[in-house]
């Protein structure tokens, strides 16, 4: 039992030195973009916001990336980032730099196809923020913590929930929201994160992971600035 719990906390402790470069990447690249933005106001209808009509009729696929980094506001932003943070350590810490990204840029996806499919008939709406993405982290994390920490489920979904609440406002997309949370589960459950043993992320995985998140991260600061 000792030597279990000696293990544990090594373990531990070393995920605690993790460098979380994904997290960081995502974080500074919205900031930078919101900053941009802000002192250079633009239409988002323009700009790369989520929009029926752009997306499916005159086939502007890349929205589904650019719209992950545009924020209305500073309290928009600031709930996301604080969200991507929170989350976004805890998941890179226990599955690494790649699978963080590919659940983030997957439950950004999934809230945008939610989100599109549910505003089909309703073409003024534009769509914009990290929430879907971070919704996925959020319920990602849920699930570590409950089949790697021990964590009821129950509660770790509380927390989402809270979160959910705390960050809703007027204006909110429910619906990329839920799209977000449904793509993380699915991510998370295809990573197999329910096994109980740890995952150790090698070298190649980590400079996948960080070159993902860095070419489409600029992928979209290209189409936001360029457009």
């Amino acid at each position: 039992m000792d030597s279990g719990q000696s293990q544990f906390r090594t373990e531990d402790e070393d995920r605690g030195k993790n460098f979380f470069f994904v997290t960081i990447l995502l974080c500074v690249i919205n900031i930078l973009l919101y900053v941009y933005t802000f002192v250079n106001p633009m239409d988002y209808y323009l700009t790369g916001g989520m929009n029926y009509d752009l997306v499916v009729e005159q086939g502007e696929y890349f929205r589904f990336l650019t719209c992950m980094f545009l924020h209305g506001d500073v309290e928009h932003i600031a709930m996301n980032m604080l969200g991507l943070v929170t989350a976004g350590v805890l998941v890179e810490s226990y599955l690494g730099a790649l699978r963080t990204a590919i659940i983030y840029f997957a439950s950004g996806a999934g809230g945008s196809i939610l989100s599109l499919l549910f505003h089909q008939g309703e073409r003024q709406i534009i769509s914009i923020g990290a929430s879907g993405a971070v919704f996925g982290l959020l319920v990602s994390s849920a699930i570590i913590q409950n089949k790697k920490q021990g964590k009821s489920l129950g509660r770790a979904i509380g927390f989402v929930l809270i979160y959910a609440l705390v960050t809703y406002s007027e204006g909110i997309d429910l619906t990329g929201h839920l799209g977000g949370a449904i793509g993380g589960a699915i991510a998370a459950g295809l990573f197999s994160i329910g096994f109980t043993e740890d995952y150790r992320e090698g070298n190649l995985c980590k400079v996948l992971g960080i070159l993902i998140t860095l070419l489409l991260s600029l992928g979209a600061a290209y189409f936001i600035i360029g457009l």
